[in-house]
């Protein structure tokens, strides 16, 4: 279906603002793994986020930190935080850590605002958006422009290269969720988008990514009823797509995985061409989303 696109201004300086902010690093040695993390945080305190009941920004704090600590996390894509719970974010992780901000915008009528972590006239004002957060080296952020509606919340697909791992291309996703054009409710954006995305991947050899995606996998029991959504070649079907981290077979792959809301279905899919070693889910009383963990082989 045919949709018309928010201000391609508005693309254009959210790509201009991403500028490197770490230089090059040496390439990973023989042995390195990497562990990447997808988490939708539901970070925000504007009302109308419904994030009120899933804790502090320190009790998700603790969810991340467990995870560094636990599971090796090194690299991050993060959906739903607020601009300076980043800057807390990275300040706790201590040196070596880089990181990217891109914001959400609303749009009215083409007109774009920037998303707000808190509610108007709160002195939460700073912007909310999503995060690559990257150990040892973060370079060359690039928002990757999509098709958004033009009333309603506009979402933000960013990537940027983790150098020390071998400038692996990471790629944070946050897919419009069904029903976001107030004008157009039966509008579903994610076909356009998933589209868009899958076409720069494609030109990486070496990447991986994922996020919120606000849709269910291809195969998922008893709702096929976006299914249509998902282009060919990108989910790994046995011989042709992406691997997914919950796909543990890959010469038999279910396209389906474990839920990752609370709502008991999986929205959150994460992808990468890196060899698989394997993916932890883990539930967290501080978001309405689970914490999504893939371990790749490196080098």
């Amino acid at each position: 279906m045919r949709k018309l696109r928010a201000a391609l201004t508005g693309a254009l300086l959210m790509l201009a603002a991403l500028v490197p902010v770490t230089p090059a690093a040496a390439a990973a040695p023989a042995g390195t793994n990497l562990q990447l993390m997808s988490w939708n945080m539901c970070d925000s305190q504007r009302t109308s986020w419904n994030c009120g009941s899933y804790g502090t920004f320190a009790d998700k704090l603790g969810v991340i930190k467990y995870h560094v600590d636990k599971n090796y996390v090194q690299a991050m894509l993060l959906q739903e935080i607020c601009e300076n719970d980043l800057t807390t974010l990275k300040a706790s992780l201590g040196s070596g850590w880089s990181k990217n901000f891109a914001p959400y915008f609303y749009s009215n009528n083409g007109v774009l605002t920037n998303s707000r972590c808190g509610n108007d006239g709160s002195s939460r004002q700073d912007r909310y958006g999503t995060a690559i957060v990257v150990h040892a080296g973060l370079t060359n952020p690039q928002i990757i422009p999509t098709t958004q509606p033009w009333n309603g919340q506009n979402t933000v697909q960013q990537c940027a290269t983790a150098t020390y791992f071998d400038n692996i291309r990471l790629c944070n996703l946050h897919l419009s969720r069904y029903g976001v054009n107030p004008d157009h409710p039966t509008w579903d954006y994610a076909d356009d988008q998933l589209a868009e995305v899958k076409a720069v991947v494609d030109r990486y050899d070496h990447v991986a990514f994922g996020g919120d995606l606000n849709v269910v996998p291809p195969d998922w029991p008893g709702d096929s009823s976006r299914d249509w959504v998902w282009p060919a070649g990108l989910y790994w079907d046995g011989t042709t797509g992406y691997r997914e981290c919950d796909q543990t077979d890959a010469a038999n792959p279910l396209r389906t995985g474990r839920s990752t809301t609370v709502w008991n279905v999986k929205l959150d899919h994460v992808f990468s061409t890196e060899p698989w070693r394997w993916c932890a889910v883990g539930d967290t009383a501080f978001s309405d989303h689970d914490v999504v963990v893939y371990s790749m082989k490196i080098a």
